[in-house]
């Protein structure tokens, strides 16, 4: 039984039946306000539908800020360097607003270190300037008639030379060290004094020192060992041709030998000093931190190495001048020898003092770098730099830089 009209449900008051539209009139997409609108063909969205204000990046993601940040996000930059991965830009950069942000601390640190390892260096090898005065006098007949008058100087001026070498690269580790300290800060926009960076870092001396020891032991190593075999080689009856070029390819094997481990093992000094680790677990993790990214962290390395030596070079010219005026033949009973190297340890004291920290720099932040590559480090700096943002104390650079994952 169907239903009457009087049965039938009333509709709203003030409904009134739509007309469709006459032909050639607008549609309901003429007002975007108007219900049930959609756009008009050839409006419609590209495949992928339009980017979502605050939403998704499209595929590709949107193109990088001018300051670093991705979706239009700000990069935080507390300190010397912005919380993200690192450009070579960024650390060479990074490096000198370091220097300037402590100049007490770094030029100051770098000097007394590079002067008390400048004097040791000096009270080493001054006594054996008097056997390369002998040699310089020798002639080809004096040394043919009597060939110890050469090697036993020689030998002695190559060890004295070692030794202050072995000198020089302990103090620059543990300058390094000490850096590290005041860059670990620094990334948070805080300066410390001297006191201070010797506070952070007096526990970790012993460590430094080890890891000195045993890289000047394994580079050092890995490029001698090829000389002593050509060496007894050459002391053999083979041809003189075949170990001419089985020296050469020795040589070349141990440069790129040495070479290798010392980028490898680049990173230690700051980790030991960040992370609180002992000397073998540091260099492991140098290992781990510079695998996968060797060129990269080799080329800046070399280009670090190539702009501090042209600096140096020119900082300590002038200091050389007083050398190349004297008399080549000199005795050193006239001075010039002594006087000469006093002059160019006075120049490498101030060469030294400007680029240790520079180098020290670039070394700690290309290990940040690599720790923000391979462990999203980044996270945890922009975490805790949002924190101290807001007010709150912020955790211990001590506890900030060790890795949450133990096995890392």
């Amino acid at each position: 039984m169907t239903d009457g009209p009087g049965d039938r449900e009333q509709p709203p008051p003030g409904w009134s039946p739509q007309q469709p539209p006459a032909y050639g009139a607008p549609g309901p997409w003429a007002d975007p306000n108007a219900p049930g609108s959609y756009p008009p063909p050839g409006s419609y969205p590209p495949p992928g539908g339009y980017p979502p204000p605050g939403g998704y990046p499209p595929p590709g993601g949107y193109p990088p800020a001018p300051g670093g940040g991705y979706y239009g996000a700000p990069v935080l930059k507390p300190g010397i360097i912005p919380l993200r991965p690192l450009q070579m830009g960024d650390m060479f950069n990074g490096a000198v607003s370091f220097i300037r942000a402590n100049p007490k601390a770094t030029l100051g640190l770098s000097a007394l270190v590079v002067t008390v390892a400048e004097i040791i260096t000096l009270a080493i090898q001054l006594p054996m300037f008097g056997a390369v005065a002998d040699i310089a006098l020798l002639t080809p007949e004096a040394i043919q008639a009597d060939p110890n008058a050469f090697l036993g100087p020689m030998f002695a001026f190559l060890g004295s030379a070692l030794l202050g070498g072995v000198v020089t690269a302990v103090a620059m580790v543990v300058l390094t060290g000490m850096l590290t300290g005041i860059i670990g800060r620094s990334v948070f926009g805080e300066q410390i004094s001297i006191g201070q960076a010797w506070d952070i870092v007096k526990g970790r001396i012993l460590p430094l020192i080890g890891l000195a020891l045993l890289q000047a032991l394994i580079v050092f190593g890995a490029f001698l060992v090829p000389v002593i075999l050509v060496a007894v080689l050459g002391a053999s009856a083979l041809p003189g041709g075949a170990v001419l070029l089985l020296g050469l390819v020795l040589f070349t094997v141990g440069v790129c030998l040495a070479v290798f481990l010392y980028t490898k093992l680049s990173l230690a000094g700051p980790a030991i000093v960040l992370e609180g680790i002992g000397v073998g677990t540091a260099m492991s993790r140098s290992f781990r931190l510079v695998k996968g990214d060797f060129w990269r962290v080799f080329g800046i390395l070399l280009l670090t190495a190539i702009v501090v030596g042209l600096v140096a070079a020119a900082v300590s010219a002038p200091f050389s001048l007083f050398t190349s005026f004297g008399d080549p033949t000199a005795q050193v009973s006239t001075g010039e020898f002594y006087v000469g190297a006093v002059l160019a340890g006075v120049g490498a004291i101030i060469a030294g003092t400007i680029t240790n920290p520079f180098s020290a720099g670039v070394t700690t932040l290309l290990y940040a770098d690599r720790r923000m590559r391979a462990e999203a480090f980044d996270l945890v700096l922009q975490t805790e730099a949002v924190e101290r943002g807001q007010g709150a104390p912020g955790t211990a650079p001590e506890n900030l830089w060790r890795p949450r994952n133990p096995w890392s």
